[in-house]
């Protein structure tokens, strides 16, 4: 019988340079995107968009946040390490047991912009920061999944380094 899983999330830790931030709303990961080249040919009924599996757009990622402690760590301009922990908890439907697991993203990123949120009355004065993302990594329960390393050249999904195919034939 096939394995349905709903996970939620039950709470998340936010870590910026080795200060846990507090008072964090929300991260928005970024959007994983590989370029594509448009192939148009004779005898095709419709034009097909190719990715290039060896490269990637340029990702952003966002923080949003309520000026909790150590926030103010959040818009200060440069390179940030941020480490973003969530256990999220998992209903196996197959099984009918409720469990949980074990979610960290690393991100390194370049502050480039903070939106300063809006004043209204009976609610918390937020922010969100903005990053250029120069590194993406995804471990759950313990184990890398997804590494996106701009600097390195190194994009890998479940233990499949995908830009190892070009430079190796490049020897």
């Amino acid at each position: 019988m096939p394995k349905k899983v709903y996970n939620n999330v039950e709470d998340h830790r936010l870590i910026d340079g080795g200060a846990i931030v507090e008072d964090v709303t929300k991260v928005g990961l970024p959007t994983i995107s590989h370029p594509t080249d448009k192939i148009s040919s004779s005898g095709m009924v419709m034009d097909v968009d190719m990715p290039d599996i060896t490269h990637l757009e340029a990702m952003e990622y966002t923080i949003t946040h309520n000026n909790g402690v150590n926030s103010d760590r959040l818009g200060v301009p440069g390179l940030h390490h941020h480490e973003f922990r969530t256990v999220r908890q998992r209903y196996n439907v197959a099984g009918g047991a409720i469990e949980h697991e074990s979610v960290k993203y690393r991100l390194v990123g370049v502050h480039t912009k903070t939106q300063k949120g809006d004043i209204e009355t009976g609610s918390p004065y937020g922010s969100t920061d903005t990053y250029s993302c120069l590194r993406y990594e995804e471990e759950v329960n313990g184990k890398v999944e997804t590494v996106i390393d701009a600097m390195a050249g190194v994009i890998m999904y479940n233990g499949k380094t995908y830009t190892d195919v070009v430079q190796n034939m490049l020897k």
